[in-house]
C-alpha cells in the first residue's frame, strides 16, 4: 500500500517530528565525521528550503511588520512546529528573542553533536518565510537569523533562538 499525498496535503497531516529530529542529528553527526565546516549554515539552508515549500501552500498573513511580528512568529511556530513560544522584542538592539520550552527539533540533550541544534533549521525557516511574505508587499521589515543562544540539544532547559531585525 502506498501513500499518495501531495505537499499541500501535508499541512493537514500531523508531522512526524521525532523522525525529523532524529534525521537532523544523524545528519549533523555525518557532517561532523566528514569535516564539513559550515554545518550551521547548511541547517539554516534546510530551514529556508522548508519555508519556500510551505509558502507555496500556506502563509500566516499578507504582510509582516514590527506591529504584528510577534503574532506572526507565534502562528508559524504553532502551525508548523506545534509549539507554544514566548517572544521578547529588544528594541534597543533590534533583536527578536524566541523561547521555546518544547522545541520539536531539540527535545533531548545530544552530547556527541557539540554546539549544533535543530533550532538552526528553525532560524532559517522563520526568517525565509517572513522574507517571502514581505517580498510581494514591499515591507521594509527584514529579520536575519543571529544565533541559537540556548538549546535542549546543548543540555539547556529551553531553546532560545535570536533574530536580528531591521
Amino acid at each position: 500500500m502506498s501513500l499518495n499525498i501531495d505537499r499541500s496535503q501535508l499541512l493537514l497531516v500531523e508531522a512526524a517530528m521525532n523522525q525529523s529530529r532524529n534525521m537532523i542529528y544523524h545528519l549533523v553527526r555525518f557532517m561532523k565525521k566528514n569535516d564539513v565546516d559550515d554545518i550551521k549554515e547548511r541547517l539554516r539552508g534546510m530551514g529556508r528550503n522548508i519555508a519556500k515549500t510551505f509558502y507555496n501552500y500556506w502563509k500566516p498573513t499578507e504582510s509582516v511588520d514590527i506591529v504584528n511580528i510577534k503574532d506572526v512568529i507565534v502562528t508559524i511556530y504553532k502551525k508548523i512546529l506545534n509549539s507554544s513560544i514566548t517572544i521578547e522584542i529588544d528594541e534597543l538592539n533590534k533583536l527578536i528573542i524566541v523561547k521555546d520550552s518544547k522545541c520539536a527539533l531539540c527535545k533531548y540533550h545530544y552530547e556527541d553533536v557539540g554546539k549544533f541544534a535543530g533550532c538552526e533549521v528553525i532560524l532559517g525557516m522563520i526568517s525565509q518565510l517572513i522574507e517571502l511574505i514581505n517580498i510581494k508587499n514591499q515591507s521594509k521589515l527584514k529579520i536575519q537569523p543571529l544565533e541559537v543562544r540556548e538549546s535542549k540539544a546543548y543540555g539547556d532547559e529551553a531553546c532560545i533562538q535570536v533574530f536580528k531585525y531591521e
